[in-house]
């Protein structure tokens, strides 16, 4: 097993987060992905692909880093919480048709398939490579703009909060991250 960067409690790396320390983010992230993975493989649902699925529990397990309050529960199951509720709500929301396909989007959390070596170096390489290639594709693909809205967003900062930081309306801040999804996604 990879020794990690960050051999913290989970705690502990909400704290790291909350000081914008992101690879304290991405640790987490790294942590629950197999957790995503596993709830996300009990949903068959007709127009949904795995991955959708699958992003819809990492928004799930991003808005648990964002909201999580230390002292009221552990943040495993918080975060287990937050992301079956996820879940729930986008099959809920594709089975009523009443919703844009979920297959239209695109994770803001592509590189998670990446975050992820399974221990055997030759693997920690390759996933360093694609890492390196990802972020090669965010500087030259992105804006500026949405560059920031970005980082921001994975830091676990609201749409309310992008927007008094950047100076713009939460409007702009979802059109950005819409972009950043459709951009990566056919990157």
């Amino acid at each position: 097993m990879p020794v990690s960067k960050y051999p913290y409690s989970d705690e502990q790396l909400i704290a790291l987060v909350r000081q914008k320390d992101d690879g304290a983010a991405t640790e987490l992230v790294t942590r629950y992905l197999p957790l995503v993975r596993k709830r996300a493989s009990g949903y068959f649902l007709p127009g949904m692909e795995a991955e959708d699925i699958v992003q819809e529990g990492l928004l799930g397990l991003l808005k648990a880093i964002r909201l999580y309050q230390p002292g009221k529960s552990e943040f495993a199951a918080f975060a287990s919480l937050c992301i079956s509720s996820s879940m729930a709500d986008a099959a809920r929301s594709a089975l009523s048709g009443k919703s844009i396909p979920l297959r239209d989007y695109a994770s803001l959390s592509e590189e998670g398939a990446i975050l992820l070596p399974a221990g055997d170096p030759a693997q920690q390489v390759m996933a360093r490579e694609q890492l390196a290639e990802l972020e090669r594709k965010i500087r030259t693909s992105l804006s500026v703009f949405e560059q920031q809205v970005l980082r921001l967003y994975l830091t676990g900062r609201s749409y309310a909060e992008i927007s008094r930081l950047l100076l713009t309306t939460p409007k702009a801040v979802d059109n950005a991250l819409q972009r950043v999804r459709r951009k990566l996604r056919s990157a």
